[in-house]
């Protein structure tokens, strides 16, 4: 019985390090990513607003990419795209996660869990 009792210790040593707290956060944020992208793009494809938002980046970005940027001009401007589409990733990630997190508590006290 020690030996079980030591390795679900280092076990739980290894899962509690703070890098690796960080990879399955990480890892859970990517299936939560793929679970969602089905259920988000069903209720997108119905949202009139959503779409006629989207039209317009898309008509602006078409301005964009016929401008007359200098390639400095062009690079900065990428950057500034590149991590807003980053950090909407980890908002809507953590939106998600948040969704879940909520709805599993308004079950769990309407008592409509197993546990």
């Amino acid at each position: 019985m020690l030996k079980k009792d030591q390795t679900t210790q280092e076990i739980f040593s290894i899962i509690t390090e703070s890098d690796t707290i960080q990879g399955i956060k990480e890892t859970l944020k990517l299936c939560m990513d793929s679970l969602k992208n089905n259920t988000l793009q069903s209720l997108l494809s119905k949202d009139t607003e959503y779409q006629a938002l989207r039209l317009e980046y898309l008509q602006a970005y078409g301005l964009y990419q016929g401008a007359d940027f200098t390639e400095a001009q062009r690079d900065i401007i990428d950057t500034v795209l590149a991590r807003k589409d980053e950090s909407d990733f980890e908002y809507i990630a953590n939106a998600y996660m948040a969704g879940l997190l909520d709805s599993y508590r308004i079950l769990r006290n309407f008592g409509l869990t197993l546990e």
